[in-house]
């Protein structure tokens, strides 16, 4: 009992009481207002502590490391069949909406291949047949003229890159002859001469303009037998671009 009541007095002025004084200190410690439980102040002696045992699973469980149980996943639930049918469907339709797509751009791209091909060959076949009829009026102009291969503005460029002039505007005049009939400003008739087609085209003075140098420049060269320079078959063909262009504008407004 006096070591229980030594601990409740400070150890520095417990070295400094005898053990006499130290004992009456303890005394006089337990016997104040402050009650415990280990002291029976009647009999001033230690009182017996009924302490209770833990319960078996409680006294098992504190050598454990158990954190509490974890909460179970949940599982997962599986779908529906409507929706893996619907999810089905919509992959059928979007396949076969490409594969509709892809068709359909395959065919108009072969459509187009197969509509340019026709006009090249429907256009390749129209210019073949302007050409030849082109070279089979050669027998209503007014000369005589060898039948070219091609046709005379191909001619007549040919011999002008061959430096040959005198013989290059004899073709080109004959092409000149031949697009004024096709666009009816003349009309190439056996037996008319230069002068007679030159009379034709006075009401087109541009027409008539770029017609008469070319003829005077044949003239020169087909009756006269004079060689024709660079320069002067230079003038003819410039005023080429200028002709055809005069030749289309009284297309489109006849049309």
């Amino acid at each position: 009992m006096l070591i229980g009541a030594c601990a409740l007095i400070p150890s520095r002025a417990l070295a400094e009481l005898t053990d006499q004084q130290a004992t009456e200190s303890a005394k006089n410690t337990l016997g104040g207002r402050a009650r415990f439980p280990f002291y029976d102040r009647a009999s001033d002696d230690v009182r017996q502590l009924n302490v209770v045992s833990p319960a078996d699973d409680e006294l098992a469980n504190r050598n454990t490391r158990w954190a509490g149980k974890k909460p179970k996943a949940p599982t997962p639930k599986p779908p529906r069949a409507t929706s893996t049918w619907f999810g089905t469907l919509l992959e059928v339709v979007g396949l076969t909406a490409l594969v509709i797509s892809i068709g359909l751009l395959a065919w108009l791209i072969a459509k187009a291949f197969l509509k340019n091909e026709t006009t090249e060959t429907v256009v390749s076949k129209v210019v073949e047949t302007s050409r030849s009829r082109d070279v089979d009026r050669v027998e209503a102009l007014p000369f005589q003229l060898r039948k070219p291969t091609g046709d005379f503005l191909a001619e007549a460029q040919r011999l002008y890159e061959a430096g040959n002039f005198s013989e290059a505007v004899i073709y080109l005049y004959s092409h000149l002859l031949v697009q004024l009939d096709r666009h009816h400003v003349i009309r190439l008739a056996k037996g008319k001469t230069n002068r007679q087609y030159l009379r034709e085209t006075r009401s087109r003075p541009r027409l008539r303009e770029t017609l008469e140098r070319t003829m005077v420049a044949f003239e020169d060269v087909f009756f006269g037998h004079h060689e024709l320079t660079r320069e002067r078959f230079e003038e003819c063909w410039r005023r080429l671009g200028e002709f055809h262009a005069e030749l289309e504008r009284q297309e489109r407004a006849a049309a």
